[in-house]
Parts: C-alpha cells; structure tokens; sequence
C-alpha cells in the first residue's frame, strides 16, 4: 500500500472589537480607527502555539588507495516535526507530529541504497485541568513508517547475503487511544496514567498478515487489545545551547500483565548556531509479539535498540 500523505490545518477565530456612534466627522473616524487597532487583542493567536522544523543530516565518505582499507559511505537523513498547542482557561490540546526518513549506501556508486530510518509519529493529547498541576486526559498515538523494510542477513550455509521483506507501510500501524490522568508540575515534566486504553494493531499487508506478524492471526490484518498506558517526557536545557528531551510509553494488556510493551527515545541536542546542530539518539523497543531473529539463530521477542550520532542542518519553518 502506497503511503498516506499526513496534514492536517487549524482554523484560527479572530475577534474584532467594534466602535460605532450616530454622529462623527473625519477627525472622529481617524480616532476611532486608531482605539479599535490599540484595543484588538488576538484572543485566538494567544491560544494557539504552532512550531514545525526541518533537519537534515548528510555524511559522505569517498576512500581512493586507502591503506588501512575500508569502503565508501554515503548517508541521508531527514526530519520534520511539527507541534500545534492549544491553552484556553482550563482546556488544553497538544499535537506532536515526527515524520522521518533515512537512506544509506556502502560500498561503490553501484551499491543499493537501504532504509537507516523510517517513521511516522503523530500525538494528540486533550486536557481539562483540575488544578494547577493535574488534569483529566485522553490521548491519541499513531505510528507507522512510510516505506518497506526488509533485514539482511548471512546465510550460514551458502555464505550469500539473503533479504527477507518484514514491513510496510501500516505493517505494522499502531493506534492507542486511551482516557486517564495527568500530573505536570512544570513544562519539563509529565506523567499521563491512563486505565483505560485501547491498543490497535494493524498489518494490511496480505504477505505479513498471512504470516501472522506482529502479534495478529494468520490471515488476519488487525488485532486489538485493552488494559491501562503509561506515557512521561522530560524536556530540559542541561547547559544554554544543549537541551536533553526523553519520551516513554508502557502498555500492559489486562490479559497479559506481565508482558509490557515498551517504547522509550531520548535525543541530545547541541545547538551550534542558529542552523547547524549535534544530535545523539537513542531509541528502545520491546513488544513480545514482534517477533525478531536473534544472533543465536532462534526467533522471538527480543529488545530493539538504536543509537544515532548526527550532524546536520536544521530549519524553523515557523
């Protein structure tokens, strides 16, 4: 399935204020005209917080009767966030949407290049506070990536690299949605604790669904699961120019409390100049219905992990 392009457009309310009298001359209107633009407050434009960037990381390495050895590499890497954040009174609303893509090549100009990175992320949290610090939540949470994956292994007996086709696009495509609680002493920190959550997981893909990946039925392309979600971030600068963000996810499905699937990202960023920036990720996954090759040989469940040191440039499209 081709991938769906995500957008999606907010609609700003600007309110006006009106002078109006029976009687007035030239003088009158200038005055009136000059009040009315000096007491217009854009109520809507205080309530709405939009931010969306744009990063780019390319490394390219060319060797020529290099004695110590080695091959050429050549790497790119895209990322596009966006954010729109809504605060009125006792009403919040908060969507995040990460949208990224990266492709490697080693070896000469005639080397394939293979995916390095690949997701769709878009988060969409509703609050209504009950104090200061707390407020009641219901968040929504998609991810999926955009193009096909496959691994590359060595065959142990013919010695040959063999490629297997193990995703796609909603192959796997995970939506929660859950109701819970918030507690947000400060913009660095926050816990939403969430009992009743909804986990939905699809495969529409007819080749992996068949061969039951990710958790559904043979044959099937979408399996759900109820019980209680755990989300938390720290947003923080360690020094003026490096900030530290964290984000986890727990899941425990209420049939299985001992099985938890966890999704956890932490990124560094050092931010050179007001384009250039250093970026140290990590991401780690575990869900005991993705099935992995192991080392050993064996298959299963087993912890995904990722680790990525960038430099790029980095744009502020709002």
């Amino acid at each position: 399935m081709k991938p769906i392009l995500f957008f999606f457009s907010i609609t700003f309310l600007v309110t006006f204020n009106s002078y109006s009298q029976q009687t007035f001359n030239k003088t009158d209107v200038a005055e009136s005209l000059k009040a009315t633009v000096n007491n217009t407050k854009p109520d809507s434009l205080k309530t709405w917080k939009l931010g969306s960037s744009f990063n780019s990381n390319f490394t390219n390495t060319q060797l020529s009767n290099w004695a110590a050895g080695g091959q050429n590499a050549l790497t790119l890497t895209n990322l596009v966030t966006g954010f729109a954040n809504y605060k009125n009174k006792n009403n919040t609303w908060n969507t995040n949407i990460t949208l990224g893509y990266g492709i490697n090549r080693v070896g000469d100009d005639k080397a394939p290049f293979r995916k390095s990175d690949d997701k769709i992320i878009f988060t969409s949290v509703y609050g209504r506070k009950i104090n200061k610090i707390t407020q009641f939540t219901g968040l929504l949470d998609f991810r999926s990536q955009f193009a096909p994956g496959y691994s590359f292994n060595i065959d142990a007996v013919t010695k040959q690299e063999k490629i297997v086709y193990i995703s796609n696009f909603l192959a796997p495509g995970y939506l929660v949605a859950s109701i819970g609680y918030e507690y947000k002493p400060n913009d660095k920190f926050f816990v939403i604790l969430s009992p009743l959550t909804s986990k939905s997981t699809f495969v529409l893909d007819d080749i992996l669904s068949n061969q039951g990946a990710f958790g559904v039925k043979k044959g099937n392309k979408y399996r759900a699961e109820f019980g209680a979600y755990l989300n938390t971030g720290i947003n923080f600068k360690i020094m003026k120019n490096i900030t530290f963000k964290s984000t986890g996810n727990l899941f425990m499905n209420y049939k299985t409390p001992a099985l938890i699937d966890v999704n956890w990202d932490n990124i560094i960023i050092l931010q050179v100049n007001k384009y250039i920036a250093t970026t140290f990720s990590t991401s780690l996954i575990y869900d005991d219905d993705i099935a992995i090759k192991r080392d050993n040989g064996t298959k299963g469940p087993a912890l995904q992990f990722k680790q990525v040191l960038a430099v790029g440039l980095t744009i502020k499209l709002l």
